[in-house]
């Protein structure tokens, strides 16, 4: 008997499919593809990926990405945070400008020396160097103290010394009863003149401070041009507050008896150029 022949099976037709294009209306076909399930798979992907990179586009280049992106920083942010960045430094320096500025008053108030300004850049070389900070300032200052006493002994015919005396009256009609005696700590003059006289400002300027403290009693300070200032310790009364503009002459306060350190009515009056004290008797015509 002969072998029978397995029956040969017919292969089956591949899948195809057909992506048709039609109008709703009339059903009429407007374009028509013809694809196998492989080729599906692979126009599937291409769509997608298409689709990505165009929204990878549209968002990156076009000013949808400040909106769609979370937390995406636009260019007006940055540049406000840039602007208010600068702004908080300047505000910073300005704050410690202030601040130095206080102590040094307060230095006044208490009849000390005011620290000498140190920038940053030259504490940041100190540093850097190895330099002792503390032994820096104490020469600095020792320097700022020779050179005030050398120009105050030569004052004549120098800038700021006897020659502008006359642009500056006295305080008070009075006379002096303890000199400048800078040794002592004594960093003004005291003039004695009779009760309720009129402490007057000994040139234009901005009342600083207008206030009391526990040692000079009621005081005032006039911030005068090319960093110059009076003080007035002592009175019995301030007819000026802080802010007030004063000119030559102008009443300012009422000589009196207050503080710690007074020991009877009169008027205690420092002169301070540069936050350095200078004897007043060089800049001011003060009756003996």
């Amino acid at each position: 008997m002969k072998p029978k022949k397995k029956p040969q099976r017919t292969p089956k037709p591949k899948n195809r499919y057909r992506l048709i294009l039609q109008e709703e209306g009339t059903f009429e076909e407007k374009w028509a593809l013809r694809v196998k399930p492989g080729q599906l798979r692979w126009l599937a992907l291409g769509s997608v990926l298409a689709i990505i990179a165009l929204t990878y586009v549209t968002v990156a280049y076009t000013p949808m990405r400040e909106w769609a992106v979370p937390g995406y920083t636009s260019s007006e942010t940055k540049r406000m945070q840039a602007e208010a960045w600068r702004l908080t430094d300047s505000l910073s320096r300005e704050l410690d400008v202030q601040s130095r500025y206080l102590k040094n008053m307060l230095a006044v108030l208490e009849g000390r020396v005011p620290q000498p300004d140190f920038s940053t850049e030259s504490l940041t070389a100190a540093e850097d160097s190895g330099a002792n900070t503390d032994a820096l300032r104490n020469r600095s200052l020792e320097q700022l103290r020779h050179r005030v006493s050398e120009e105050d002994a030569f004052a004549v015919g120098e800038p700021g010394g006897l020659a502008d005396a006359g642009i500056w009256m006295s305080p008070v009609d009075g006379r002096v009863s303890d000199a400048w005696n800078p040794s002592l700590g004594h960093w003004g003059v005291d003039l004695v003149a009779p009760a309720n006289s009129p402490v007057k400002s000994v040139g234009p300027g901005t009342v600083i401070f207008a206030g009391f403290t526990a040692g000079g009693g009621h005081t005032v300070i006039i911030q005068h041009s090319d960093d110059r200032l009076s003080v007035y310790m002592h009175n019995s009364r301030l007819d000026v507050t802080t802010g007030d503009r004063v000119n030559s002459g102008d009443v300012v306060a009422i000589i009196g008896n207050s503080g710690d350190h007074s020991t009877g009515p009169h008027l205690h009056f420092e002169w301070w150029e540069s936050g350095s004290p200078v004897d007043p008797a060089l800049r001011i015509s003060l009756a003996p």
